[in-house]
């Protein structure tokens, strides 16, 4: 690990080095900012933990490809005509961004920030139980 990477707290994962693993400034930025949601929904969630580090990383990286490439083919269109056969073809960026979009599915998925996975891996929170006037009424026969 490069030792500019950010120093974390106990049960955290250490964030990387953005700026080492990204040639634009704007992408690290970009994976700086996913890194702080990601590990508050997990942390809200109270599913952060150092070992899901990695996968952090990996739906961070690939939450940044994809919005690359979302901007390339937003000012570019999903098909480009290509220099030698001046015929349309499909944007590369386009493969990019699908690519992307499902990885960063199954990472989501796996852990848990996704909506539909969300109330299976977050931890139920037990009430108080409070007594009614209902309970006192139905109580059971005594012999």
């Amino acid at each position: 690990m490069s030792s500019n990477a950010i120093q974390s707290i106990e049960g955290v994962p250490n964030e990387p080095d953005w700026a080492s693993l990204f040639a634009e400034t704007a992408d690290a930025e970009a994976a700086h900012e996913q890194w702080a949601v990601v590990c508050r929904e997990l942390r809200d969630a109270g599913t952060l933990a150092v070992s899901n580090g990695h996968a952090i990383k990996r739906l961070v990286e690939f939450r940044v490809q994809f919005e690359r490439a979302s901007r390339h083919v937003a000012e570019h269109g999903p098909i480009i005509t290509a220099k030698r056969a001046k015929i349309g073809q499909w944007n590369p960026h386009w493969s990019v961004m699908r690519q992307a979009d499902e990885a960063i599915r199954a990472i989501e998925s796996e852990l848990g920030i996704s909506p539909a996975r969300r109330g299976k891996v977050t931890k139920v929170a037990r009430g108080k139980k409070t007594s009614r006037a209902a309970d006192a009424y139905l109580k059971p026969a005594s012999d």
